[in-house]
């Protein structure tokens, strides 16, 4: 029926429906305010979660005539699963009043002094389900963010319009998007300050190596601000560059990244860029390097990179976890995306898993590694590299020291969905000889897949697709489930012509550069947070 209504109703209807689901819980929310601390508790979370809905809601109403036809339809489905969501949870809180407040009512928009208290026996009855239905809640905002994100890269005056608001709590909400909004506009001149940092920044850290890893941890303390975490990764660019072009896409980047919602899009946040000269070569006339500094959370601790959690089996990571890491690194994917890059080297060398000290918590993954990033729609130069072990996350297309195909967004797509086989049969794909510490192929793949004579190229790129593709069919679903399974195949031939939800090129012409991240959304996003363990 839910379903119907929506149908009828077009996206706007169904915004005031979940209003009104909503108007409802905050009632209920309201008629507990004297329950006991425990209970208030679950309260505060619901109510915040809600708060965060309400305003992308009015912003979505706000601005739902500019939405393409299939972004609106995603956005409708999402909204059916909401109701469902709101109602779930009111029926959990209705269930759990005492049986002498059943007369007092909570279900319309009078009496709004209504209180109720919850039956003790009751509430421990129903305790585990009530958290359930709470985290599904805060599960679908996580699920929706994504789509609610994307509609910032639409390029309409009326977007910056929507984003100003005289109410305060919907400004603080708004933060993030503004910051990203101001990102993805082009900005005229240099606009460099805040974002370069000092040249002897550096030598004021104490930085440390992450094994497996293409990024350094490095620590300060300072007298203001106490002990500071950072991560550190240099960037890599052709000598056909232009050093300013480069300065200029790192601009945006750190611009970008400058959020404080980590745990939301899975991306560090930038403090800045440091440029180094580099004049040790004799003869040679002096090259500019860059290094992007990351700040860490401070609540969370003991990095690690996926690659280490990958050879060490990944000990002491239970099925849940893996799905948890997966969506993680789906996410971050899809706002690299939004924010009008593709990263280029997705593997799980850049992939970092941190744990938060005294919690029960999976681990929270960070995407890293913007070494080799562009704009979606800036200059490629068809420039790779010889090493198998990053070709082996490549598409065939763009391996080697020329690829054949300039690089676009589901070149992406088909690195993560190497990433996430591995992670999926929990087994790496290149080993580190115990001598020399010299990657190996791992022996899951080297039967089948060599090098070519004695050089460092993979001998056949397309025979190593498709032995993917059969692993991701054969075996994989013994380890993760069927729906898992198709999704990674969905990510291994996402640039294949029969694949009917990205093969059609023409399908992703939109000039903003939405209806991919939608379909991506819609066929890898959703699907992985859909699939219940």
């Amino acid at each position: 029926m839910a379903e119907l209504a929506i149908g009828i109703l077009g996206l706007v209807g169904a915004v005031d429906l979940c209003f009104k689901y909503g108007a409802r819980l905050m009632k209920l929310c309201a008629a507990f305010r004297d329950a006991a601390d425990e209970f208030k508790e679950r309260i505060l979370r619901i109510e915040a979660s809600w708060l965060k809905t309400t305003t992308q809601l009015e912003f979505m109403r706000r601005v739902e005539s500019l939405m393409g036809p299939y972004h609106r339809a995603i956005y409708e489905k999402l909204l059916e699963v909401l109701q469902s969501k709101l109602n779930i949870v009111i029926s959990k809180l209705d269930r759990v009043r005492r049986e002498s407040d059943k007369g007092n009512d909570t279900s319309s928009s009078s009496g709004s002094n209504t209180k109720v208290m919850p039956s003790g026996w009751k509430y421990a009855l129903r305790k585990g389900s009530i958290d359930e239905a709470i985290d599904e809640l805060e599960g679908w905002q996580r699920t929706a963010d994504p789509s609610w994100y994307l509609i910032l890269k639409i390029a309409s005056p009326k977007i910056d319009q929507a984003l100003v608001n005289d109410d305060e709590a919907t400004i603080t909400s708004l933060h993030a998007a503004k910051t990203i909004r101001a990102g993805l506009r082009d900005i005229k001149g240099d606009g460099s300050a805040g974002v370069f940092l000092p040249s002897n920044e550096l030598a004021r850290m104490t930085t440390t190596d992450i094994p497996f890893c293409e990024a350094q941890m490095a620590t300060r303390v300072s007298v203001r601000k106490g002990h500071q975490g950072f991560l550190l990764t240099k960037v890599d660019y052709p000598p056909e560059a232009k050093v300013h072009a480069v300065r200029r896409d790192l601009r945006d980047l750190a611009r970008k990244l400058s959020h404080d919602n980590p745990s939301t899009f899975n991306l560090l946040p930038c403090k800045g860029v440091i440029q180094h000269i580099d004049a040790t070569t004799t003869g040679m006339p002096a090259r500019v390097t860059f290094t992007i500094v990351f700040r860490t959370p401070p609540n969370l601790k003991y990095p690690r990179s996926l690659r280490g959690e990958l050879v060490s089996k990944i000990e002491g990571v239970t099925l849940s976890d893996k799905f948890d890491i997966a969506r993680q690194m789906a996410t971050s994917i899809s706002y690299v995306h939004t924010f009008g890059f593709v990263h280029k080297n997705i593997c799980p060398e850049t992939m970092v898993t941190f744990t938060e000290p005294r919690a029960f918590s999976c681990r929270t993954l960070f995407l890293i590694g913007f070494g080799s990033f562009r704009k979606d729609e800036g200059m490629t130069y068809r420039i790779g590299d010889d090493k198998w072990e990053k070709n082996l996350y490549r598409h065939p297309s763009r391996q080697g020291l020329n690829p054949s195909d300039e690089y676009v967004m589901q070149h992406d797509i088909y690195s993560l969905g190497v990433c996430l086989l591995e992670l999926g049969l929990g087994k790496s794909f290149v080993d580190y000889d115990a001598k020399d510490g010299r990657p190996v192929l791992s022996p899951l793949l080297s039967p089948l897949i060599g090098l070519q004579g004695d050089t460092t190229l993979l001998s056949n790129p397309d025979a190593l697709k498709k032995h993917f593709v059969r692993l991701a069919c054969d075996e994989l679903p013994r380890y993760m489930g069927r729906r898992y399974a198709a999704v990674v195949k969905t990510c291994l031939t996402c640039l294949d012509r029969e694949n009917t939800d990205f093969g059609d090129e023409q399908e992703f012409l939109d000039s903003d550069g939405v209806v991919v991240g939608v379909r991506y959304i819609e066929k890898v996003l959703s699907q992985l947070h859909e699939i219940c363990v």
